[in-house]
């Protein structure tokens, strides 16, 4: 299960990179068009950062202090990994089309 477990983590920091980017666009976006919509959108980004930041806290923290809690994390690793591959589909549709 290690391999789920690896392979969510670089999904997590392949999320992380995406959502720069978007956080970034949002950004110049605001500078242009002060409204609430480009503000928020900003703050969701920046949501699901701290979401994905968190993910690999969690990762580090578990496989780094003990075994037992590194095999009940491997127990739900593939669905952390299900989780994170399609939230950097989704991530990836966003900032193609937000970089259009």
């Amino acid at each position: 299960m290690l391999d789920f477990m690896l392979a969510a983590v670089v999904a997590a920091f392949l999320n992380i990179g995406l959502l720069l980017v978007t956080i970034g666009t949002y950004i110049q976006n605001m500078r242009v068009i002060r409204s609430y919509y480009t503000s928020g959108l900003v703050l969701v980004a920046a949501l699901l950062m701290i979401q994905n930041i968190v993910i690999v806290i969690f990762w580090f923290t578990l496989y780094m202090d003990d075994k037992v809690l590194m095999m009940s994390a491997d127990m739900v690793a593939h669905y952390l990994f299900a989780i994170n591959v399609i939230q950097t589909v989704g991530l990836s549709v966003l900032v193609w089309i937000t970089r259009r």
